[in-house]
């Protein structure tokens, strides 16, 4: 085996993965079936996890979610004090 035909089945080997990485973040595939077989839905009834709303969230935020946006930048402590620099 010469040192030509060992790179290039390195560059083959090294291509083929990467096409294969790609392909498996692709969307089109997520609707890829080759055997036709459709999903089957699970049985039973479908109900809500929480009616009311996820408990400790309060829905009156702007984003809906809870956030750390009361903290002031003053409440912050000093930076330490010194002679020399931290590294």
């Amino acid at each position: 085996m010469t040192k030509d035909s060992r790179v290039f089945r390195s560059v083959k080997l090294v291509l083929g993965l990467g096409l294969a990485l790609a392909a498996t973040g692709c969307e089109a595939l997520d609707k890829f079936n080759p055997f036709d077989q459709p999903k089957k839905p699970l049985s039973g009834t479908r109900q809500p996890v929480f009616p009311t709303g996820v408990p400790g969230v309060d829905y009156g935020t702007p984003l809906g979610q809870p956030s750390n946006a009361n903290v002031s930048v003053d409440q912050l402590p000093p930076p330490p004090q010194g002679g020399q620099q931290q590294r």
